[in-house]
C-alpha cells in the first residue's frame, strides 16, 4: 500500500488525536507490582505500537496533554516515554514540538545503513553458535508465519516477522548487539506495515533460516544483507515524492 501523498501547500504538521484507550489497557499501564516495567516504559510501548499501526502518522504532531488525558495519567511518565521515543528515532523533539518522525528518503536509507550491517551481523553469530534446540526454536517461528500467510494473515502486522529477528538475536546472544538492534527493528516494522511483500519477506526469511539452522554463517549473513536492501528498495520506492 503506498504511503498517503503530502498535502501541497500544507506547512502546519497535523494534530494526532489520541485514541480512545480501552479499560485492559488503562489497567495494564497503572497496574503496579514485583516485576513489572517502569510506568515510562508501558507509556513508551503503547506509544510505540500506536506509531507502528499508523494511529500517530509520520508528521503528526504530538501533544503531552492529550496524552496524558487519553491514558488518564498525568504528563510526566508520557513526557519520559516521548524522550525514550526520541532516542529511539520515533518522534523529534524541538522545545515543547513534538512531531511523528517522518519518512524522509535519507533518514529511511541511513536507518537501513545500520539495519543491514547489524542483522548480518546477528545472522553470522547465530549460524556460528547453531544447535539443534536453536534450529527448532528458529523453523518453529517460520513455520507460524508461513501457516498464518497462508491463511491469509501479513506476518508483519501480526508480529511474526519481528519474531523471527528476535530469535535470531538470541541465538547470537550478543546482548549489546541485541539492545542496539531492538528500537532499529521497531522503525522497519513501522516502515513494513505501510509497504511489505509478505510473499518476499517470507522467501528470504525461509533462505536465512536454513542457512543459520545449517551453521553456514556467511551465507547467512550475505542473505540477511540481501533480505535488508531489498526491503529498502521496497520502502523508498513506497515513499511520497
Amino acid at each position: 500500500m503506498a504511503l498517503p501523498a503530502p498535502v501541497p501547500g500544507h506547512a502546519k504538521p497535523r494534530h494526532a488525536t489520541p485514541p480512545s484507550v480501552p479499560p485492559a489497557l488503562k489497567g495494564m499501564l497503572h497496574a503496579y507490582g514485583p516485576g513489572r516495567p517502569p510506568l515510562r516504559e508501558r507509556v513508551r510501548d503503547v506509544l510505540r505500537e500506536w506509531i507502528a499501526d499508523g494511529v500517530l502518522a509520520p508528521g503528526m504532531r504530538l501533544y503531552e496533554q492529550d496524552l496524558a488525558v487519553s491514558l488518564d495519567m498525568s504528563r510526566v511518565p508520557v513526557r519520559e516515554a516521548i524522550r525514550m521515543l526520541e532516542a529511539e528515532g520515533y518522534v523529534t523533539v524541538h522545545g515543547r514540538r513534538i512531531r511523528v518522525r517522518a519518512l524522509d528518503p535519507a533518514s529511511v536509507a541511513n536507518l537501513f545503513d545500520v539495519c543491514e550491517t547489524l542483522e548480518a551481523l546477528a545472522a553470522r553469530q547465530a549460524a556460528e553458535q547453531i544447535t539443534a534446540e536453536g534450529a527448532h526454536r528458529l523453523r518453529t517461528v517460520l513455520e507460524v508465519g508461513r501457516t498464518g500467510l497462508a491463511a491469509g494473515e501479513c506476518p508483519v502486522s501480526n508480529g511474526v516477522n519481528m519474531s523471527l529477528h528476535e530469535e535470531i538475536s538470541r541465538l547470537a546472544a550478543n546482548d549489546v548487539l541485541d539492545h542496539t538492534l531492538a528500537p532499529l527493528r521497531g522503525r522497519v516494522q513501522c516502515l513494513l506495515r505501510h509497504s511489505g511483500d509478505s510473499h518476499r519477506i517470507l522467501a528470504e526469511h525461509t533462505a536465512i533460516t536454513e542457512a543459520i539452522a545449517t551453521g553456514r554463517a556467511g551465507r547467512a549473513a550475505e542473505l540477511a544483507i540481501a533480505h535488508l536492501r531489498a526491503t529498502r528498495t521496497e520502502i523508498l520506492a513506497a515513499l511520497p515524492g
